[in-house]
């Protein structure tokens, strides 16, 4: 009986430090709270998604996804060699077309006309709210860091979950000129870390802001959920339409598959790239992420000429084999000529040239 309290005493202790944890963010409240029981996706206490969306599947348990990732785990959800890198030097100016620069999982960079922007940027070696413990980026995933980028004019946020928003990443841009655009919420989370008020346009779905004068980001709708500590939907998540005068692209976020990427094409399409979610799936959650499959359908519903893959090759979040989502979206691309970027880690999307298109997932 002691030992049994003396483990609850532990653990609760554990729980008490974890919420109290400056990682975990904050709550939004005040005048931010007021503006978000007036969204009309905000109902019952929390965010809604456009159509019921529970996070596991009917048959999903517990105790099965511990048992499948504790006693029978798959032994090739990381590779076994280090992940291929390109070495970009960011001190030489770009190509004057728009330019993306991919960092792993969720994280690239979008250059144009000088302007850097930051697309949920995550440095940090662990998914996790501490440094010492969690999922870790792949062999020779880390190559990049904040410091070896340029300066970066704006950060564009899709949702708060700990693999699209790094809290060490954000507190390292507090003394930064940087701006940042984010889903209603989230700024509660950015200003608690000590990011200017000023600094922060929040959107809420179908809510258009102008970065820059060419420059218009729409936040658009998502199928997914969000969440830093215990309770859910307190922020909102998003994708994004990135339009100028030129070109127009989709930046999404982590998403099930759902009418609304139709929706999304018919109102803002046809885009010239769609960025896109195909990993960390599994049946056990099959409406808060897409199947590569769907991710190829979804592109399709958008009117995208071209497609990226991104959120997997750098962190092990789900069970499947770690480059299982790049060969099952390539065989479908390629099966329903739909074409396909996927470059490696530092490697470059130029809009108007050849898209990198090897397959070097295929390690051996």
């Amino acid at each position: 009986m002691i030992t049994f309290t003396i483990f609850l005493a532990i653990l609760g202790g554990t729980v008490f430090f974890s919420l109290r944890m400056e990682s975990l963010g904050k709550a939004p409240k005040g005048d931010r709270l007021l503006r978000i029981k007036q969204s009309p996706h905000y109902k019952d206490g929390s965010f809604q998604n456009l159509t019921p969306t529970p996070v596991q599947s009917e048959d999903a348990s517990l105790i099965k996804m511990l048992h499948k990732m504790l006693i029978n785990p798959n032994p090739n959800v990381s590779p076994k060699a280090d992940v291929p890198v390109v070495r970009t030097a960011f001190l030489i100016a770009p190509s004057p077309n728009p330019t993306i620069t991919y960092f792993g999982h969720s994280s690239y960079m979008i250059q144009r006309n000088g302007i850097n922007i930051l697309v949920d940027p995550v440095f940090s070696k662990r998914i996790s709210p501490v440094s010492f413990i969690g999922t870790k980026g792949f062999k020779g995933s880390l190559a990049y860091g904040l410091e070896d980028l340029p300066s970066i004019d704006f950060v564009v946020l899709t949702h708060d979950h700990y693999d699209h928003m790094d809290h060490h990443t954000i507190k390292a841009m507090i003394d930064s000129p940087t701006r940042f655009v984010v889903p209603l919420g989230v700024g509660a989370h950015l200003e608690y870390w000590g990011i200017a008020a000023e600094r922060i346009t929040e959107l809420d779905w179908w809510e258009t802001t102008s970065i820059i004068p060419d420059v218009n980001l729409t936040a658009t709708p998502a199928r997914h959920f969000s969440g830093r500590s215990l309770k859910r939907g307190q922020t909102l998540w998003v994708s994004y339409v990135f339009k100028t005068a030129s070109e127009t692209l989709f930046l999404g976020g982590d998403s099930g598959y759902e009418q609304h990427f139709k929706e999304i094409g018919r109102k803002f399409g046809p885009f010239d790239l769609a960025i896109l979610e195909c990993g960390q799936y599994n049946r056990w959650w099959p409406y808060i992420h897409m199947m590569p499959e769907q991710t190829v359908q979804a592109s399709f519903d958008l009117g995208a000429k071209a497609l990226w893959p991104v959120h997997w090759g750098k962190y092990a979040l789900a069970m499947h084999d770690w480059n299982e989502p790049a060969r099952r979206i390539a065989h479908k691309a390629h099966e329903l000529n739909m074409p396909l970027a996927t470059p490696m880690i530092g490697e470059q999307i130029i809009l108007g040239k050849p898209w990198p298109n090897s397959e070097w997932w295929e390690l051996g």
